[in-house]
């Protein structure tokens, strides 16, 4: 597979191009990123800051990456691409991002949201029923939602670096859980006692 560095040169290819990997200079999305029909692999930096909500025609697109710090807008829609099984979002500011009510969500197995700020997971988030690996480190979460249980296929789950005070006890209905690391969260003494006792986790 040829990973393609630069838009102009991926342009000159648009049908063959299977993987791109590029720098945004400005703020604004370029539009000729949105008619890529066999694109399986994007890998987004730069300095984006909105995602334009029509026009994407990323039906095969299997793996998606951004890091854009300066970032104001919203993701959501990606939770809509038919074959997403793998998403990376990183140092890109996000409040919240919502799930497709009323639509299939994608298939993604593993997800990751390391820091960008985000306050909260929408219960929603069982429709991802497909996750078996889940990175929401560096974040505000301080709870998870009930519709969490719903990821009955998730195996490994990174909660590090939030503002967690409480363990979420729902975690240990998980059947398939194998691996959580919820390090550096801000448990008082008395909480990392129960934890150990009752969870026989030791957290930092």
């Amino acid at each position: 597979m040829k990973l393609y560095k630069t838009l102009s040169s991926a342009t000159q290819a648009r049908e063959d191009v299977t993987a791109l990997k590029i720098s945004i200079k400005g703020e604004q999305f370029p539009s000729e990123l949105l008619d890529f029909p066999n694109l399986e692999e994007l890998y987004l930096e730069g300095n984006c800051k909105e995602f334009p909500f029509e026009g994407i025609t990323w039906e095969r697109l299997k793996v998606l990456s951004i890091k854009w710090p300066s970032f104001t807008g919203d993701l959501s829609l990606l939770f809509r691409l038919p074959k997403l099984e793998n998403l990376k979002i990183i140092d890109t500011p996000l409040k919240t991002f919502l799930l497709p009510l009323g639509h299939a969500a994608a298939p993604v197995k593993s997800l990751t949201i390391k820091d960008c700020g985000f306050k909260s997971l929408p219960e929603e988030i069982g429709m991802l029923g497909s996750l078996t690996e889940a990175n929401f480190s560096g974040n505000n979460l301080s709870a998870l939602p009930h519709g969490f249980l719903d990821l009955k296929l998730l195996k490994r789950l990174n909660l590090d670096h939030n503002q967690f005070k409480i363990f979420p006890d729902l975690i240990k209905k998980m059947p398939n859980l194998s691996h959580l690391s919820i390090d550096h969260n801000p448990f008082p003494e008395e909480e990392k006692e129960r934890i150990q006792r009752i969870f026989h986790i030791w957290v930092n």
